[in-house]
């Protein structure tokens, strides 16, 4: 029954090219209120193309931005096989610097074998390689092989904060076998990756806040406690000299990787130059002493400052002491250990320091457990045969150092692992300027979910 269905997917490419197109023409940018009407757009586009492949499709209005569920109706499943709740994403990151994109962001563009655009490869054209196979199956046999649910939402990009509270009060309604999401990558382009581990995060801004009001630097300079000087000498002591975070604790719960599990990384032939360092303009790696770089990404924790600010900024001079400087900081959690306690941590230890009188106004911005899944699960296999069925090679097992958050929640509320299947490549430049997603990572996702639900 697979072959006619991978036969309309080649035959109806171009038809499927032009519907991702179109909603990537739709600037949803989740994090920026002055694209609210845009994201109630794109939610529109959802919901019609799932009712146009036949799913009970509604949205559901939230606090923040629309989610659009869509259900398989009894009678258009072919058997009462595992429930599959697929989940994806339809808002994108922000699009600035606007001037640093080879094509303007929201009008797509298909240059050497991609397709660029915003939200091209995050995660507008994975979420369609799932509809694509669903409409596919649709077309051929006019039912689909088992039950299928589908939850789309728009706050993926800014914390999915209304997301959770929605699955809990849905929760018999989105009962299923497992959860399936295209929002990762492949190991290389010949090699897909099903994901089975994500690290957890924890982030902040932290501001430390001195005078009154900027201070003239000649009158006041070296006489008075300067905010930026302070939180650098303080963000400067969070690593020790073989780049371990000094908070303590910090790693008190870290589950200890096995030599089996580094063997079995080390098998993987990782390039890190190829496959990680080189796409992003970096010479070498840098990072916790002892550990590989796939370790560190993987299971190991890490820290990142991801901005600072504070005092003048603009072009030439002003010479003063600022009244506050703050900064952005986030960690990458690794398994065992729990963001609550390293939100707690991190916390004590900033209050921990001689700020020479300046005072901290700390903001926890967002957290999330790490996440480890079972890789012996029925639907592991058959999402391995799907794989092997369509590009002809074995999917790798991996980790990734990201986060997914709702991940922990379809586990909490639900109950529900998840099959990590996604297409990405490590060039495709999420949330950079020319963010690209190949046609042939597009194809293969369409074939490849397609062939999932055969296998199930």
């Amino acid at each position: 029954m697979l072959e006619p269905v991978l036969k309309f997917l080649d035959d109806d490419a171009s038809n499927a090219l032009e519907r991702l197109q179109t909603l990537l023409r739709i600037p949803s940018v989740s994090t920026d209120p002055q694209y609210g009407d845009q994201v109630a757009e794109a939610a529109g586009w959802v919901a019609d193309a799932m009712a146009s492949i036949g799913l009970d499709a509604r949205i559901e209005q939230t606090d923040g931005h629309p989610i659009v569920l869509g259900h398989a109706r009894p009678d258009d499943v072919m058997a009462d096989g595992p429930r599959v709740l697929y989940y994806g994403h339809y808002d994108v990151q922000p699009p600035d610097p606007i001037d640093a994109w080879t094509s303007p962001p929201f009008e797509p563009q298909v240059r050497d074998g991609a397709l660029y655009a915003r939200g091209a490869s995050d995660d507008k054209g994975q979420v369609c390689t799932i509809l694509e196979a669903l409409r596919a199956w649709r077309q051929v046999h006019g039912k689909w092989p088992v039950p299928v649910s589908v939850i789309i939402e728009g706050e993926e990009e800014c914390g999915s904060v209304n997301l959770p509270k929605f699955v809990a009060a849905h929760r018999d309604e989105l009962n299923a076998q497992f959860v399936a999401i295209s929002d990762t990558g492949m190991w290389d382009r010949q090699t897909v990756a099903i994901t089975y581990g994500l690290r957890g995060v924890q982030f902040f801004n932290v501001e430390l806040h001195g005078p009154n009001r900027d201070l003239h630097s000649g009158v006041y300079g070296g006489a008075v406690a300067n905010p930026a000087v302070v939180l650098c000498r303080v963000l400067g002591g969070l690593f020790d000299e073989h780049r371990r975070v000094t908070i303590p604790q910090f790693y008190d719960d870290v589950a200890t990787l096995t030599e089996a599990q580094r063997e079995a990384w080390r098998g993987l032939g990782f390039d890190e130059h190829r496959q990680l360092l080189g796409p992003a303009g970096v010479d070498r790696p840098i990072g916790e002493a002892g550990f590989s770089t796939l370790e560190r990404r993987w299971a190991r924790p890490s820290c990142d400052i991801n901005g600072l600010y504070g005092g003048y900024m603009g072009a030439g001079t002003k010479t003063i002491v600022p009244s506050f400087a703050g900064a952005k900081v986030s960690f990458r959690l690794a398994p065992n250990q729990r963001s609550e306690h390293i939100g707690r941590q991190f916390h004590a230890w900033l209050e921990s320091h001689d700020v020479e009188g300046c005072r901290w106004k700390i903001e926890q911005l967002g957290s999330a457990d790490p996440i480890i899944m079972p890789t012996d699960a029925p639907y592991m296999a058959a999402a391995q045969r799907a794989v092997e069925r369509t590009s002809g090679r074995s999917a790798v097992l991996i980790r990734e150092g990201a986060t997914l958050p709702i991940l922990t929640d379809f586990k909490s509320i639900l109950g529900l692992d998840c099959l990590l299947l996604g297409f990405g490549l490590a060039d495709d430049r999420i949330h950079a300027p020319d963010e690209k997603f190949d046609l042939a990572c597009f194809a293969l996702g369409c074939r490849t979910h397609a062939a999932l639900l055969a296998e199930l």
